[in-house]
């Protein structure tokens, strides 16, 4: 690997060499995560083996490497699978974004849906990795730019680059699934998929609602208990016909189109008994802080957050006619989510898959999740303070 980064590198003509760039900044992030700044100064020198590299020469050498950093996941990839065999059969996918300490947009970091809840600009990343758990691929993409597109892009490159011809399940989260994305894995592709689905909002039916809830004798929930007997979760499926609409313009015409399709699908709802609770007491957490803004003048959704949700503002009477905004809590929406609390859903296109297989396979998502907890936590990884776009690429 050493030798094929360097010779890359070699047009360039640096002073230095790339791959021991790579390792010592690898090594460092893990042994004392701090600035590009410091850890040339305070880090490098205390290495085992370290080269001599000045913080100009990592700067460009980051660049270089966020120019072309693909070609760099495909060598680590290539590498990889002189040992060992890739799992195609199905991939895990998730995204994050990392926000940077500066005042004003520019090139990729630009202002979006911040996973911290912050004002700053982001940057996002996409994540793929197989069957194994392993990564494969890695996507960066403006912060003001819907994650929902990435799964296709980098899927169909994966499939592309790696010749797969087989069925490839997609896995993902419910911010990932939408009516595009099941189009693409099911019916452009020919894969299937599992995704969690939202219970709350406007996404679930009232026909699904009713059956989320719904226990007899043909609604049977399977119990799944620890060594000591206790309920760990509870589990039902069904199968249905399913109808999904999306539209989409023309990047080039400007012409809107819609696309209706119908597709066969299985649900299955999970009912977590140490979720449950937890939820509900952060509903009515949520609530008896909202109830504490009798006043309009009071109400600031900085302040409120997500408690924002259980407060109604009226500011019309019966007829119509602007009146004085009353404030009123929601006890209509609390009862609600008191009642959904503790559920999950997950719909997939795998009908011969057992419940049980299909909770388990979306629970792997967590390797993603926890790297991601991982960077941005033990590896500080947040806030990113390089600014031009190829040194952050090349960083991440």
């Amino acid at each position: 690997m050493s030798k094929t980064i360097d010779i890359l590198a070699s047009q360039m003509h640096f002073q230095f060499s790339i791959y021991d760039m790579m390792a010592q900044l690898i090594y460092a992030r893990i042994l004392y995560p701090c600035s590009k700044s410091k850890t040339v100064s305070a880090v490098f020198p205390h290495l085992y083996n370290s080269v001599p590299i000045s913080e100009d020469q990592v700067y460009d050498g980051c660049a270089f490497i966020g120019e072309s950093y693909k070609k760099y996941i495909e060598l680590f990839n290539h590498c990889y699978e002189q040992y060992y065999r890739r799992d195609f059969g199905k991939v895990f996918f998730d995204c994050t974004n990392y926000y940077f300490e500066i005042d004003l947009p520019s090139e990729d970091k630009q202002k979006g849906l911040s996973k911290e809840n912050r004002h700053d600009p982001i940057i996002g990343k996409a994540l793929l990795l197989d069957a194994d758990l392993v990564p494969l691929a890695m996507q960066m993409y403006p912060g003001n730019e819907s994650e929902k597109p990435y799964i296709r892009k980098i899927i169909e490159e994966m499939k592309q680059r790696y010749k797969v011809t087989g069925k490839t399940v997609q896995v993902a989260n419910k911010g990932l699934n939408c009516a595009r994305n099941i189009y693409a894995a099911a019916k452009e592709a020919d894969d299937g998929y599992i995704f969690s689905k939202s219970i709350h909002g406007r996404n679930l039916s009232a026909q699904e609602k009713i059956w989320v809830l719904l226990e007899n004798d043909k609604n049977v929930f399977q119990d799944y208990t620890d060594d000591n007997g206790k309920v760990l979760f509870r589990l039902k499926s069904c199968v249905d016909t399913f109808s999904y609409k999306f539209k989409e313009t023309d990047p080039e015409t400007g012409e809107e189109t819609e696309t209706v399709f119908f597709g066969k699908g299985k649900t299955d709802r999970i009912l977590q008994s140490g979720s449950c609770k937890k939820q509900k007491a952060e509903i009515l957490r949520m609530a008896e802080k909202a109830s504490n803004y009798a006043t309009y003048k009071k109400m600031a959704r900085e302040d409120l957050g997500d408690s924002a949700k259980y407060i109604k503002v009226i500011n019309k009477d019966k007829n119509g006619k602007k009146v004085k905004p009353i404030m009123e809590i929601d006890q209509t929406k609390i009862d609600e989510d008191l009642k959904y609390a503790g559920y999950n859903l997950i719909v997939t296109s795998e009908l011969a898959m057992d419940p049980l297989q299909v909770y388990n396979t979306y629970h792997n998502l967590w390797k993603i999740e926890e790297s991601f907890r991982i960077t941005k936590s033990y590896l500080d990884a947040r806030p990113v303070y390089v600014q031009k776009k190829k040194q952050s690429t090349g960083i991440f």
